[in-house]
């Protein structure tokens, strides 16, 4: 049977002499990687027409063989074009570290910061003390990036950092707690030596691999047991001296300290000889980079972590909460901002309200019940005792009284299922009511909008309601507008 999927997320990491993308659907249990392709491409760069249409042609063939015309587009550019700092901030909270912000990237960034598209992630160290790893990008080479794939008709929701994509997916498996860890993500033709402190990010660092026979090995899927063994050897050579080099840039690590696990994220058909290698040479545990138990990658037939974990961690980014949610466009280049729900806690409250309409309605039911009883009980009783002919008008009058009695009481409380399938009908799905209270003949209505001032109109629209006003004003909030409306019962005198 087919999939049924809420969204799709296409996530595409782009590297100097690759592009990997890959899509996923989200169900309501679980997550499918649909389709994945690793792409060698020539270095793109602006006014390389022949490299940018060969990009072009293999990303748009792609897209039109997996239908990935999905709503959610991450990327990430060549981790070479983009500067990482990380450094201490004390502070005496954490409102004071939003406005200093601006003074500290000031320093910590040779040009001015209306240059660059940054992304601040700020972590609490201790108490008062904050950490902060900041991404940044030249809006050029952004802008550049962006524009290439807008030619695909593909609007970016997210730019991210290879580095973040990477580190999410470690840091999704709550296993790894190690105090000082060492993450590293091998291209074809760059290496990146990621430290983290107590899962933080602590440094890192990007540079080219120079071995001549690396980006052929890497890429080549026959089993050359030895050619493949030597360049490991070579490699894992580089890796110790550079990862060496990184541990001594980082202020916050001392010779007392040493590195509990190496995580490798890419390595192409090199992953394995790589893993095996480094372990005897660092004499540290070394594990490839996995995806989450969560995410069935089983139903794209080319899915392999060793090409596409970084773009498998772009495409996760609005599928699922992340440790790092960065985003380097600014907030006027984000075409859609969507808040990001929770399906079980959706689907629990909705179950809720169901179980609330169906009590309500029994609970209305069993009331009717208990009035009829009543009064055939009475019925009963004056059939029985109704004497002579002078006593029926007052008995009728009696039966009157409770008429009138049942009349008052529909009038002041009306039945209130078809009231709440008609606001069901008019409201849109952009609105979430989370209080409805019925008084007498007039309905409350308490919830969040994405465009609040629109509901007085569509509610007075429908036939059932008039009177309709706000109650109090319109408060905007980050996940949209709340509102109090009230609005009376029935038709326009």
């Amino acid at each position: 049977m087919k999939s049924f999927y809420l969204e799709k997320s296409l996530g595409i990491d782009i590297r100097e002499n690759s592009v990997c993308l890959t899509l996923v659907g989200k169900t309501l249990y679980r997550a499918d990687v649909l389709a994945s392709k690793y792409i060698p491409i020539q270095l793109i760069s602006k006014g390389d027409e022949k490299a940018e249409s060969i990009f072009l042609e293999q990303v748009n063939r792609f897209i039109i063989q997996n239908d990935a015309w999905a709503e959610n587009v991450i990327t990430s550019i060549p981790r070479s074009k983009v500067t990482l700092q990380s450094f201490e901030l004390p502070s005496p909270d954490r409102k004071s570290v939003n406005s200093m912000m601006g003074f500290e990237l000031e320093r910590h960034f040779s040009s001015s910061l209306d240059n660059f598209f940054f992304y601040n992630h700020i972590t609490t160290r201790k108490k008062n003390q904050y950490h902060i790893v900041c991404a940044a990008i030249n809006k050029e080479v952004a802008n550049y990036y962006l524009n290439l794939l807008k030619k695909l008709n593909l609007n970016v929701s997210v730019l991210d950092v290879s580095t973040f994509a990477n580190l999410n997916l470690l840091l999704s498996n709550d296993e790894h707690q190690d105090p000082l860890s060492v993450l590293v993500d091998l291209s074809s033709s760059f290496i990146e030596i990621s430290i983290l402190i107590n899962r933080n990010l602590e440094f890192s660092r990007s540079i080219p691999i120079t071995e001549p026979d690396y980006k052929e090995t890497f890429l080549n899927p026959e089993n050359q047991e030895k050619k493949h063994q030597v360049i490991a050897e070579k490699i894992t050579q580089t890796l110790v001296e550079e990862i060496k080099n990184a541990l001594a840039s980082c202020r916050n690590i001392d010779e007392s300290k040493s590195v509990d696990t190496v995580f490798i994220s890419g390595g192409g058909h090199l992953t394995s000889h790589l893993t095996s290698t480094l372990e005897l040479a660092a004499g540290v545990q070394v594990f490839k980079l996995q995806s989450p138990e969560t995410i069935n990658t089983t139903a794209s037939s080319n899915f392999s972590t060793a090409f596409m974990a970084t773009s498998l961690g772009l495409a996760l980014r609005e599928i699922k909460q992340n440790p790092i949610e960065a985003n380097l466009l600014p907030d006027n280049l984000i075409t859609t901002k969507k808040k990001k729900v929770n399906l079980k806690s959706t689907v629990g409250l909705a179950l809720a309200t169901v179980l609330f309409i169906i009590g309500f309605m029994v609970n209305q039911s069993i009331q009717n019940n208990k009035i009829l009883t009543s009064l055939n009980k009475q019925l009963d009783e004056i059939k029985i005792h109704m004497g002579p002919l002078e006593k029926v008008d007052l008995e009728y009058e009696t039966l009157q009284k409770y008429t009138n009695k049942l009349n008052k009481i529909d009038d002041l409380n009306p039945t209130k299922l078809p009231l709440l399938i008609e606001l069901s009908k008019v409201i849109p799905k952009d609105t979430w009511v989370k209080k409805i209270r019925f008084k007498k003949k007039n309905i409350e209505l308490n919830g969040i909008s994405k465009n609040a001032s629109q509901l007085v109109p569509i509610i007075e629209k429908s036939g059932k309601f008039r009177d309709t006003h706000f109650v109090g004003t319109i408060i905007t909030e980050s996940i949209g507008e709340k509102f109090t409306i009230n609005t009376a019962v029935g038709t326009k005198q």
